[in-house]
């Protein structure tokens, strides 16, 4: 399974995978950055990489001059082509093609491969699939992605109703807007006009993160020249850490910007929400839905099997992190970001359970309002639990029937009584290592 290359790191969150560090960084070099979206990190690191001899040579998406949204298979064998690599491509390129071309035509034998999510996952069936190209494949740079589009429509869709031509437009930012970067302006496109020509497979995509990358990069909103970090395995772990000891790219704590933390949690969890939705309307409506959104959405027979057999004592986080009444909504995202749990129950002075505060409650209250609003303001009272000799099959149930990624676990006798907390990613590892008990 194609999974197994990531799921050796130590950390994994439903909406982000799994990995071994969160960080932000930028190149060292201002050129890099002017030529990026962000940071202009992955250039830095494809540099690095081909000085240190660790790749031959990159695929990435490389857009046409006079047409810089129309990305194009590329093969980046010097490191002066890696200069039109896009930090954040949002068009389907057949790169596949490009990485057959580079090993029978150019005999590279050290490929890195820079993709969109959908992208990374087709790589890695083939290299799952043990394709005997695939030998050369040494480094997997996801991008952190929202949707990607079906641009002649959508381009002239933009140049009917906002004047903006195709050759005009410089970058492109896609976050809850569709914002055209242009040298004279900025565009900003409510979501709602564009999402008819967001690509049907897009629709019911869930994963932002390029979560089987071993490294995934993205903006760092609201950070200027700035990229978000997500690093998966051992060899993106190398790689990142052979970049930053040459002196190419600079980083800093994610715990420094609680606000882009947030930001990528809110957009990875929209996505989810959105995909979610969209699988759900087209099985009502008898509608094809991609195999791959429902392997990674619905459980096998087996694991149902797995987790009917299973209690929740058996899976349950035990020590589990717990705030008070008082904390503010400030500290509340500042701890989030630090431990990246989304839940903390909220306990009183006599570590009664009186309620839940959630990352979607503090992406409620305005920033400018959050080191005044507590928890106390904002807990949720009715709460969601289940006792420790349920199954975890009926823990799963509620948690897709609430639509929520955690439920409480208490003393049967005494509903008050915190003993532990089940979520999505508790299930998740259970799945992944059945033999695995806490």
């Amino acid at each position: 399974m194609w999974a197994d290359i990531v799921t050796d790191a130590p950390r994994m969150r439903e909406n982000l995978g799994y990995y071994r560090k969160i960080l932000l960084a930028q190149a060292v070099d201002p050129k890099l950055r002017e030529l990026s979206h962000s940071g202009g990190v992955v250039t830095a690191i494809l540099l690095n990489s081909i000085e240190k001899k660790f790749i031959d040579s990159a695929i990435v998406s490389r857009s046409e001059e006079e047409a810089p949204l129309k990305l194009q298979p590329s093969i980046s064998l010097v490191p002066d082509d890696i200069f039109s690599a896009v930090d954040a491509g949002y068009s389907p390129s057949a790169v596949a093609k490009a990485f057959g071309k580079a090993v029978h035509e150019y005999g590279k034998t050290k490929i890195a491969f820079v993709g969109t999510p959908c992208q990374v996952l087709a790589i890695r069936k083939l290299e799952s699939w043990e394709h005997k190209i695939m030998d050369s494949l040494k480094l997997v740079i996801g991008f952190i992605c929202l949707w990607s589009f079906s641009l002649k429509p959508l381009l002239e869709s933009i140049e009917k109703t906002y004047q903006v031509k195709h050759s005009e437009i410089k970058k492109v930012t896609l976050n809850k807007e569709y914002v055209v970067h242009t040298k004279e302006r900025t565009v900003r496109i409510p979501i709602k006009e564009v999402e008819k020509h967001i690509l049907n497979s897009c629709l019911t995509c869930t994963d932002y993160t390029s979560q089987l990358a071993d490294i995934s990069v993205g903006g760092a909103h609201p950070l200027e020249e700035w990229s978000t970090v997500i690093i998966r395995t051992e060899t993106g772990e190398k790689v990142f850490n052979d970049a930053l000891k040459s002196g190419v790219i600079r980083t800093k704590s994610i715990e420094e910007e609680p606000g882009v933390f947030a930001h990528l949690l809110e957009m990875a969890d929209f996505k989810r929400k959105t995909a979610l939705e969209e699988i759900e309307r087209k099985r009502a409506a008898k509608e094809p839905v991609p195999l791959a959104s429902l392997r990674l959405t619905y459980l096998l027979p087996k694991e149902l099997r797995l987790l009917s057999s299973l209690t929740v004592e058996q899976t349950m986080t035990k020590r589990v992190m717990t705030v008070s009444p008082n904390t503010t909504m400030k500290e509340l995202l500042e701890i989030m970001t630090k431990h990246h749990h989304m839940g903390y129950p909220v306990l009183d002075e006599n570590n009664q359970l009186i309620g839940i505060a959630t990352f979607e409650d503090v992406m409620k209250v305005p920033a400018e309002e959050r080191d005044k609003v507590k928890v106390s303001d904002i807990k949720k009272e009715r709460l969601l639990t289940v006792y420790p000799d349920e199954t975890v099959i009926a823990a799963y149930n509620k948690m897709v029937e609430h639509g929520v990624g955690r439920i409480l676990v208490v003393e049967r006798e005494n509903p008050k009584k915190l003993l532990g907390i089940i979520t999505r990613t508790d299930i998740m590892q259970t799945l992944r290592w059945p033999m695995k008990r806490r």
